[in-house]
């Protein structure tokens, strides 16, 4: 099996969150924000990120992730987890981790 090497994106966790219990499983969930920067895009674009409990989210910082590629059904998938991500202690790439500028 060959193993292929994708580029590592960097992801800014913000350290905003929502928590609540899914309506047909009646499992709790935390969906949590974070800002993913995308080569060719100048702009990091708004996401979210699934956790089952509050204490798997990742504290707010920067976050160098592997890009992890899977076929499922038939479809290339490619997925990033910040929770596996490396910390960096960088100061924020972008305005959105910065309050007093993204106000």
């Amino acid at each position: 099996m060959m193993s292929l090497k994708f580029p590592t994106l960097m992801v800014e966790v913000s350290g905003i969150s929502r928590s609540g219990i899914a309506k047909q499983s009646k499992n709790p969930y935390t969906m949590y924000q974070a800002f993913v920067h995308l080569p060719g895009i100048p702009y990091p674009q708004k996401v979210e990120f699934y956790a089952q409990q509050q204490s798997e989210v990742p504290q707010p910082g920067t976050y160098e992730c592997d890009v992890v590629c899977d076929v499922r059904d038939g479809r290339l998938q490619f997925d990033v987890d910040p929770r596996q991500g490396r910390r960096k202690n960088i100061p924020p790439l972008s305005d959105a981790m910065n309050p007093q500028k993204a106000g």
